[in-house]
């Protein structure tokens, strides 16, 4: 008896209908069957039956589009494909007891890349996944192996290790035998995904062991990959028949034994699964996988466990199969050892330079970290051996001399590209501790005479000096230097040396320099300047700066305290000043500067003129001289845009003003001292509107008076406005034009000869409202 209990989410592979090429197994690339008996079922031994839930892991490959979909949502299939449900059949010995059961998948995901090495990454993207299929069957308890298997075509046809791969299946199958059905056993299950990916030319190590429940004994052994499925044309939709066996999709899978798949021989075979050449190794006990493959490609590889019973007289219990697809490529290694060295010796090695004895770090630029586990450094010399495990590695050497060291990554790794060494020497030399002295600066501005003092330890001998005299001056790079420093302050001296062992080393001492500027300058000026002079006291004496002490006596009384002063002189007379300065470190020194300011009487420039408002109307006037203390005068008239209209040198002159309204007036004047003064006034031409209307007019076209019109000057008038009534109220007449008059009309027709009544607006030139009203007469 048997019975299919349950089967989880959804069906097995997606097996796609169109094109039937493309539903061969090119994308299933490997899987495996296990179970675990449950017990009996309902806890009732009478029942013969026992309980097994079963596991299928069925391994594909990223590329197209071939497995995996849910039959029952196809919503969730790419078009133009479709799904149909896998067929796994079970054999009593070699009877058909269950043709087909429908299973669904439980889950899937990416395999983890695993190359078997610790160091190396992959060149090109490799991919697959794993789906997982678990279902729960009743067996009944039979002297005979149950085989639960499933099959179909075809394998990947890169696959360079079997002959035409893409022409034969693959079948994956697990046995209960009688024993196990007994014991209710439980097969191996693999304790993680078989590898997709080597190195080419690399070497692996993979545990591919399995976990058993009942402690039996595991062997592990290379096994042939299995044929399963075929080409013969009877796919879906086909001819097909209850016993069809071969065929893309297979209706009822074959019963046990199965074919082997034939190795491409003779460069593979079962225990050359990678080629000869290659090296490939499987402990038995466990099972772990390792080798070297030399050649690149796409291989199929099967691997087997048979689990014995620890009885005296060891039984059979189970055997599981594990079929797999991997790619051998180009790797790149990502261990290199490396460090931070002084220079490289004639033999290749890493040299450190350590001056002096004391605590030394040699840095570690060794790539890939990610990839290094272990750091081991060992190093021998004068104080014997010295190791650490750092990945940078820190010594307190005390002893003068030469160490030979090495440096090794990954020291335990099986993997010879996980592993690099860096030969290194450290020498440790002789301290070269610098000094130096100089001359004690003065009051006088003078040149340091700087002495180096430095002692060479031991042999080694001073080669290099460098002194910074920290004034942006070039470095200097005598060994008893003289230099003048051209400002004054604190500088930090620094002294740099060099071995003929290249070590380096520096001391800095500060250095007080304040002296007394050699000669006290200012800069020089015009001869003379005049009432209210303002005088700029530009100090051109070096060296000095802000921490000095200045006095300035300017002649008249004023004083300052700063090193350039402005002072301003009030009244005339030539001026001696003093100056005194006192540097930070009490250094003194003084002058006078005699007659050095001469200040003369000025002018003053101004003028007025009359009319104060020249008109448009009256646009002549007269410009009036009211400077004081000159004795020569110039005017000049300028317009707006600084064009020279007018000059003269008399005192008082007369000017008549231009429609254009402005200009500018400049009065030059100058003092018998030779002091000037300037003055510019603006003037504005005031404009004035006029408005004249006739008492008549005769309108009668002689040419004279024919028109009641306006006269006078209405240029820049605005809002203008004129109406004319008859005595009784009536308007008869409007304008907004002052070029336009009233011609005697009205309505077509002559107005009568007689009195009427006029008024007049507008606004002027200046912006204000004239208004005007008044009578005339029409005279026919």
């Amino acid at each position: 008896m048997l019975k299919l209990i349950s089967s989880c989410l959804l069906p097995l592979f997606l097996l796609l209908l169109i094109p039937l090429a493309d539903l061969s197994a090119g994308h299933i690339v490997g899987g495996e069957f296990t179970y675990t008996c449950r017990g009996w079922l309902n806890n009732d031994p009478n029942s013969g039956i026992k309980v097994y839930d079963v596991r299928i892991n069925m391994y594909r490959d990223c590329i197209g589009q071939g497995a995996f979909f849910d039959g029952a949502n196809p919503s969730d299939v790419p078009p133009g494909l479709s799904t149909a449900e896998g067929n796994i059949s079970i054999y009593r010995g070699t009877t058909l007891v269950t043709p087909t059961l429908v299973i669904s998948l439980d889950n899937f995901s990416d395999v983890p890349v695993n190359l078997g090495n610790p160091c190396l990454v992959l060149t090109e993207e490799v991919c697959q996944q794993v789906g997982v299929y678990e279902f729960t069957v009743e067996l009944e308890v039979s002297d005979e192996s149950y085989t639960l298997v499933y099959q179909r075509c075809c394998r990947n046809e890169a696959i360079i290790n079997l002959q035409v791969p893409d022409e034969i299946g693959i079948t994956y199958f697990t046995t209960i035998t009688p024993e196990s059905q007994l014991r209710c056993n439980a097969s191996p299950v693999f304790n993680i995904d078989p590898p997709i990916a080597l190195c080419a030319n690399e070497p692996f190590q993979i545990d591919l062991g399995a976990t058993e429940r009942e402690n039996d004994s595991l062997v592990y052994f290379f096994c042939d990959a299995v044929v399963g499925g075929g080409r013969d044309g009877l796919g879906p939709g086909g001819p097909q028949t209850a016993t069809t066996f071969d065929d893309v999709i297979p209706r009822i899978e074959s019963p046990p034994p199965y074919t082997s798949a034939r190795w491409r021989g003779p460069q593979y075979s079962r225990n050359q699964q990678l080629g000869v050449g290659s090296t490939l190794t499987l402990d038995s006990l466990t099972g772990v996988l390792s080798g070297v493959p030399i050649f690149r490609g796409t291989f199929a590889l099967a691997v087997c466990i048979q689990e014995w019973s620890r009885d005296s007289v060891p039984l059979l219990l189970s055997e599981t199969k594990r079929e797999f697809q991997l790619t051998v490529n180009l790797c790149g290694n990502q261990v290199f050892a490396d460090l931070l060295e002084t220079e490289i010796d004639d033999q290749g090695r890493f040299f450190i330079r350590q001056c002096g004895p004391g605590q030394n770090t040699i840095i570690n630029e060794s790539t890939n970290i990610a990839f290094i586990e272990e750091y081991d450094w060992v190093l021998q010399g004068p104080e014997g051996l010295i190791t650490g495990s750092n990945r940078d590695f820190t010594s307190n050497i005390t002893t003068v001399g030469t160490y030979e060291g090495t440096m090794i990554l990954n020291r335990g790794s099986f993997a010879d590209n996980c592993r690099d060494t860096a030969d290194f020497l450290l020498g440790v030399f002789p301290s070269a501790d610098p000094d130096f002295e100089f001359t004690t600066p003065g009051c006088d501005d003078e040149p340091i005479d700087f002495t180096d003092l430095t002692v060479p330890q031991g042999t080694n001998t001073i080669t290099d000096w460098r002194w910074d005299f920290a004034d942006t001056t070039p470095q200097d790079d005598r060994q008893n230097p003289r230099h003048r420093y051209s400002i004054p302050g604190i500088f930090n001296v620094e002294l740099t040396t060099t071995d003929d062992n290249g070590c380096i080393a520096s001391t800095t001492k500060p250095l007080s320099y304040f002296p007394s500027p050699r000669t006290l300058l200012i800069e020089p000026d015009e001869g003379f300047g005049c009432v209210p002079f303002t005088k700029d006291f530009i100090n051109l004496s070096r060296p000095i700066d802000d921490t000095y002490i200045f006095d300035w006596e300017f002649g008249d009384g004023g004083t300052a305290d700063i090193a350039s002063p402005t002072h301003i002189y009030e009244n005339n007379g030539v001026y001696d000043v003093y100056l005194g300065v006192t540097s930070p470190t009490g250094c003194f020194v003084d002058t006078t500067f005699v007659q050095l300011v001469d200040v003369r009487d000025a002018p003053e420039a101004g003028f007025t003129w009359a009319p104060e408002e020249p008109t448009n109307i009256l646009p002549d006037f007269r410009v009036f001289d009211q400077s004081v203390g000159a004795n020569q005068r110039r005017y000049t008239v300028r317009n707006r845009v600084g064009d020279q209209l007018f000059t003269t040198p008399a005192d008082d002159f007369d000017y008549t003003l231009r429609d254009t309204g402005s200009v500018f007036i400049t009065q030059y004047v100058t003092h018998p001292s030779g002091c000037v003064d300037t003055l510019t006034k603006d003037l504005r031409l005031r404009l004035i509107n006029t408005y004249f209307m006739p008492n008549a007019f005769t309108p009668n076209g002689d040419g004279l008076n024919d028109l009641f019109e306006p006269t006078g000057l209405l240029v820049g008038v605005t809002e203008y406005r004129l109406r004319v009534w008859t005595r009784w109220g009536e308007l008869i007449y409007t304008t907004l034009d002052t070029k336009e008059g009233w011609d005697g009309m009205f309505n077509g027709r002559e107005s009568p000869g007689g009195g009427y009544l006029w008024d007049a607006q507008y606004i002027d030139v200046n912006g204000d409202m004239s208004s005007f009203k008044g009578g005339v007469v029409l005279v026919r």
